[in-house]
């Protein structure tokens, strides 16, 4: 596969993750993250590292709850359009990827990173880091 259609295909792979994230669609979801993979979640009452499924997904239960009280009127429950997307492979063989984008929320400054690898059941994230900070001033 040549590299702009590798870019391309792990690019298709974010926007499915992040639509069954907006579209609070569990098992798709679910299904993005490798089994030993660690999370960083911007949430307060838990800023330690997530590691394994099982915790990444007790977490996450959590917030798809939050989301889907938060926005009654269904899918889409959250905006998680990708701004500024930036996708670099890593490895020898082009095993692995770092991605890298904002999301956009009134006042505040969403960061998002996923390192994902490719296996046997294509590209699955690995770690997740999300951190939120104030939106810059633009008068700045």
């Amino acid at each position: 596969m040549r590299e702009p259609d590798e870019i391309a295909g792990l690019a298709d792979t974010v926007r499915a993750f992040l639509a069954a994230f907006a579209a609070l669609d569990w098992d798709p979801f679910r299904r993005s993250f490798a089994d030993d993979a660690t999370v960083f979640f911007p949430l307060t009452d838990h800023p330690q590292r997530a590691e394994g499924r099982e915790e990444i997904e007790r977490l996450f239960r959590g917030v798809f709850e939050r989301a889907r009280s938060d926005s009654p009127n269904g899918p889409p429950y959250l905006a998680l359009q990708p701004h500024d997307l930036s996708i670099r492979r890593m490895g020898d063989m082009g095993e692995g990827a770092c991605v890298t984008f904002h999301l956009h929320d009134p006042g505040v400054l969403c960061r998002r990173t996923l390192i994902l690898c490719h296996g046997a059941e294509g590209w699955k994230i690995v770690h997740l880091h999300a951190s939120n900070l104030p939106a810059p001033d633009p008068e700045r």
